[in-house]
């Protein structure tokens, strides 16, 4: 018998850190399942920042505070 990869398996992702937000840890709507590989890096790069904090990281770090990307992708 086949075994999925370890990486392949999904695994809770709480879009607002639990750790930051405890009284959303259950709420459905705070919650997305992604693979353990994906999990795993992304809270190597982006530890338990906030959504607007992940963005402004990328913005300042990755993209020269650029906001160009951000603004066309939410004007599509």
């Amino acid at each position: 018998m086949a075994h999925k990869h370890p990486y392949l398996k999904k695994t809770k992702h709480h879009v607002l850190p639990q750790s930051r937000f405890p009284d959303l840890a259950d709420k459905e709507s705070n919650i997305v399942m992604v693979s353990e590989r994906e999990h795993d890096s992304y809270h190597r790069l982006f530890e338990n920042k906030l959504p607007i904090e992940i963005l402004d990281y990328l913005v300042n770090t990755f993209w020269g505070g650029n906001k160009n990307f951000v603004e066309n992708y939410l004007d599509e």
